[in-house]
Order: structure tokens, then C-alpha cells, then sequence
């Protein structure tokens, strides 16, 4: 009866699975709330480690997993700035996608390292474009504001961004990974030990 009341997929993942997307969500959450502003004269541009949950949640779970708990973490943000939930929501999805997609082709380090640098092209594109369409209206700047900070402030910042993702959680990873193999070992060295 639970089991049917589930979204589609979700009554393939075992209680665990969904218990760590859970947490996964509301890690991502909470990181959100840790802005870091960067970049002087540009105080609209923060830092925030949500995304790095986010990619982790898409290399283990795949790319639909990572944008919902994208998408979740900033729906607080939805109330106080919702312009500025939203431009962060598009730059973290548009990384998740893409390394989602690249990742999926071939679960391997490189392929997530190769999906990783498509992704910070692909988010940074998506932010700087959003940054031109939004900020104007979000922060009262105009056009040309914007426009002198393209180069000095805003491609690094987004760069820089996408990459300390993609890097935390590929480090992340692997160290979970190999956390996951040695607790596996550990299990059926035990159960051989049992019979």
C-alpha cells in the first residue's frame, strides 16, 4: 500500500537509499543557507556548498536524484530571494545535468572528471547569461554594471564555483566509495566467519 503511493522509481530503492537521499536533501539544505560573498563590488555573487551534495546525490544516484535535491534545498530561498533561489537553482541543475548525462555513459573517475569539465562550461554559460538577465532587475544594477563585471568577476566566480563543486564531490566520492568496499569486506569476512 506505501509502496504504491511512492513517485516512479522509488519502489525499486531499498529503505536505505531513500533514507541517504533524505539526508543528502537536507545536508544540501542547510549548506545552502552558507553564503560566502567573494567577489568585492559584486555582493549578489556568494559561495555556497549545497552544490557539492548535489553532484555527490548524482554520481551515487543519478541526475534526476541531484536535480531534486538541487531543486529542494533551495526551496527556502524561495521566500526571502526568489530571483536570486532561482539563478542558483539553473546553475546547479545545468551542472547535475550535464554530469549526469557524460557520467551515466560510463560510471569511471574519468568519465566523471570529463562530465565535471563540461559541466563547469555548461553552468557558467547558464550562470553569466542569467547573471545578464536577472541581476538588472534583481539588484537595480544596470546593463553596463553587469556588463564590466563579465570578465573580472563574474566568469571567474562561476568557473571557480562549478570547479570547488565538482572537485568536493568527486573527492567525496571516491572517498565514500572506498569507505562502502571496506564496509562490504568487513561484512562478508564476518558472515564467512559466522558459517
Amino acid at each position: 500500500m506505501v509502496a504504491e503511493s511512492l513517485p516512479y522509481g522509488w519502489q525499486e530503492r531499498s529503505p536505505k537509499q531513500v533514507a541517504a537521499i533524505v539526508l543528502l536533501i537536507l545536508m544540501a539544505m542547510v549548506l545552502s543557507f552558507v553564503e560566502l560573498p567573494v567577489v568585492p563590488g559584486a555582493e549578489w555573487l556568494k559561495y555556497d556548498p549545497s552544490g557539492i551534495v548535489s553532484l555527490l546525490a548524482t554520481i551515487l544516484y543519478g541526475s534526476w536524484i541531484g536535480v531534486a535535491v538541487a531543486v529542494t534545498s533551495w526551496i527556502p530561498h524561495l521566500v526571502t530571494d526568489p530571483l536570486g533561489a532561482f539563478m542558483n537553482i539553473m546553475a546547479t541543475v545545468s551542472l547535475i545535468l550535464v554530469v549526469g548525462t557524460v557520467y551515466r555513459r560510463k560510471p569511471c573517475l574519468m568519465h566523471a572528471v570529463l562530465g565535471c569539465a563540461a559541466g563547469v562550461v555548461v553552468s557558467s554559460a547558464v550562470s553569466i547569461c542569467l547573471n545578464f538577465v536577472v541581476t538588472p532587475l534583481y539588484m537595480g544594477a544596470t546593463y553596463e554594471q553587469v556588463a564590466s563585471l563579465v570578465l573580472p568577476a563574474l566568469l571567474p566566480f562561476n568557473v571557480v564555483k562549478a570547479l570547488a563543486n565538482s572537485v568536493v564531490a568527486i573527492v567525496s566520492y571516491r572517498k565514500l566509495a572506498s569507505l562502502l568496499e571496506e564496509q562490504e569486506g568487513n561484512l562478508s569476512n564476518s558472515d564467512q566467519n559466522r558459517s
